[in-house]
């Protein structure tokens, strides 16, 4: 009797064949078990990537609206505000905050109070809004709340822009509005600078 007959007939398999064909049928891995491995990894990683890049760029182009959107509010805050707003004293309170100054420095901060969005309105529409003394999160609110509808008003299209989001700060929300004043005004200027002959900003 050869070896391997007596291991076939003493174990019940050849362990020359078990060791080709690897383990029994019902330890083998079937496709569908087996990890996908570096070919999965791979697919993964390259997903974290593009999304970190894709986040990188968005970040970027927040960064120079941010910058920019600074610019232009500057530049109308600046422009005949003292010929357009009468500051108005009641008790020896001035109607403006302290903070409603000419100038801003973090677009999505110095917008929260609402003060700066109204003074930026008031030089572009060249009319007056109320607006509140206080800096509790209500007055805010209000003051806000008074910038939105006089947009609205002047027939602004604003998209899921509340209040609570330009007092909070909300970054793209912030930027989204101040975008769809500079489109409405800017092209009001367009216009009317075409039909008088004379550009306006």
């Amino acid at each position: 009797m050869s070896t391997q007959t007596y291991y076939k007939e003493k174990l019940g398999f050849d362990p020359k064949e078990a060791y080709y064909d690897g383990p029994p049928e019902k330890y083998r891995r079937t496709d569908q078990d087996k990890p996908h491995g570096y070919e999965e990894n791979l697919t993964k990683f390259k997903g974290t990537i593009w999304d970190m890049f894709i986040e990188s760029l968005e970040d970027e182009r927040d960064a120079v609206q941010k910058k920019t959107f600074t610019k232009w509010v500057n530049k109308h805050l600046k422009k005949n505000y003292t010929c357009l707003h009468v500051c108005v004293s009641v008790n020896n309170i001035p109607c403006c905050a302290p903070s409603a100054g000419k100038h801003i420095r973090d677009l999505f901060e110095d917008l929260r109070d609402g003060h700066n969005l109204i003074s930026l309105l008031e030089v572009l529409s060249g009319e007056q809004l109320p607006r509140e003394r206080g800096q509790m999160r209500f007055h805010m609110l209000h003051n806000i709340d008074t910038a939105l509808h006089f947009l609205r008003c002047k027939n602004v299209k604003l998209v899921n822009i509340r209040s609570e989001d330009i007092v909070d700060g909300n970054p793209k929300l912030t930027l989204g509005l101040i975008w769809t004043i500079i489109l409405h005004f800017q092209v009001s200027d367009i216009i009317f600078s075409n039909c008088t002959g004379w550009p306006i900003g």
